[in-house]
């Protein structure tokens, strides 16, 4: 799997984010979050051995550091977890020791996933990793505030994954508009089961949780994923490791079993940049595709940047698109679909998601129960 990100900051070369392919001049690893595009090289021997020759650290969150230790308990003693808010770091390198000043912040991409906001030599660098984070919620991070405007960010490493997508619907909107086919499903056949099928196993934990709420069935995780999640029983509370009609599962080309809805999470699935299209999809009678997606879209993406207006950008997996003959700047400023409470509750859609006309008499979107961020992680 190709690294995400090179790993590399131009401002602070003596660490190493999101890649542990890179054993050179390196005196401490930062990790965002765990999925594959972002910790290549992190089972390699030659890793562990850096680690032990040098002394030094992975740094990430609480809640990766539990991932890590379940995934690869050898690592354990070289893990170090930084607590949200800001962290003073010490790193001894080579010639000298350095003093690193990061500030870790929620990403809403998946579990644990942070951002960090680097300061260093007189310079505040932020690199967002992986994140989605809605418009109005943007200037709700305090961290990134001084006196109620935005702090000066010198450079900004930012998540380009999805930004030739203009808009892309809220995550709970989504499993909104989700619920009452997938309910409709089981009521049909008492034999009858649903999969959730998803490319990565961190990131459709408040998914699982909305669904629990609506019609509180369980999704069913494998042993390993639950040795995780059972961990944080508060704030993951929509999945078990016991039998369920529910399934949490990755994708796979198999062919679907008799009485099972595949319920397909996407988002490279939509191309089209037609705002109209439709973010819910039935394919045949045991499929659904879902536009689902733990990236940002375009508008998020453009007002995220103009917020904090950084002297700096780089772009990650790709180099930043600034004129995007796809979408019209005009349209993300005046777009009246915004939610101020994305990232803070779980609420009813604004925006229409289009149906097939047969669905709309059986499948009457569900009223969602509100909670906080701080009950959904990274939702």
């Amino acid at each position: 799997m190709k690294p995400a990100f090179g790993g590399h900051l131009n401002e602070i070369r003596f660490i190493c984010i999101d890649n542990f392919k890179d054993w050179g001049d390196i005196y401490a690893y930062f990790l965002t979050h765990f999925h594959g595009d972002h910790i290549c090289g992190i089972d390699d021997f030659s890793l562990l051995r850096l680690l032990k020759r040098k002394n030094i650290y992975i740094y990430t969150s609480e809640v990766t550091v539990a991932i890590i230790t379940a995934r690869y308990p050898h690592l354990t003693p070289h893990l170090k977890s930084l607590r949200l808010g800001r962290n003073a770091l010490s790193i001894p390198t080579r010639d000298k020791e350095e003093f690193l000043e990061v500030t870790v912040l929620p990403a809403g991409h998946s579990l644990g996933s942070v951002m960090y906001l680097f300061e260093y030599e007189n310079q505040k660098i932020l690199f967002t990793g992986d994140f989605r984070i809605s418009k109005n919620d943007v200037a709700k991070y305090k961290h990134l505030q001084n006196n109620g405007e935005p702090i000066q960010i010198d450079a900004l490493y930012v998540d380009t994954t999805f930004q030739d997508k203009p808009y892309i619907p809220k995550r709970s909107e989504v499993v909104s508009n989700l619920i009452p086919h997938i309910n409709k499903w089981l009521a049909e056949n008492e034999k009858n089961k649903v999969v959730l099928s998803v490319s990565a196993m961190f990131g459709y934990e408040g998914a699982c949780n909305q669904i629990y709420d609506e019609i509180k069935i369980k999704a069913n995780v494998n042993e390993d994923d639950w040795a995780i999640y059972r961990q944080f029983p508060k704030q993951i509370y929509g999945v078990t490791n016991e039998e369920s009609r529910i399934a949490l599962r990755k994708k796979n080309k198999e062919r679907i079993p008799k009485h099972t809805l595949d319920v397909v999470f996407s988002a490279f699935s939509w191309r089209s940049p037609n705002l109209d299209e439709k973010f819910l999809v039935k394919e045949g009678l045991q499929r659904i595709k879902v536009c689902y997606s733990t990236h940002c879209g375009r508008d998020e993406l453009i007002h995220f940047i103009n917020y904090l207006k950084p002297r700096r950008i780089k772009g990650f997996p790709e180099d930043l698109k600034e004129n995007n003959s796809k979408l019209s700047f005009c349209s993300i400023f005046t777009n009246k679909d915004s939610d101020a409470n994305e990232n803070f509750d779980i609420s009813p859609k604004k925006r229409k998601i289009v149906r097939d006309n047969d669905d709309k008499e059986n499948c009457k979107k569900s009223d969602v129960v509100k909670r906080k961020l701080a009950d959904v992680l990274d939702w």
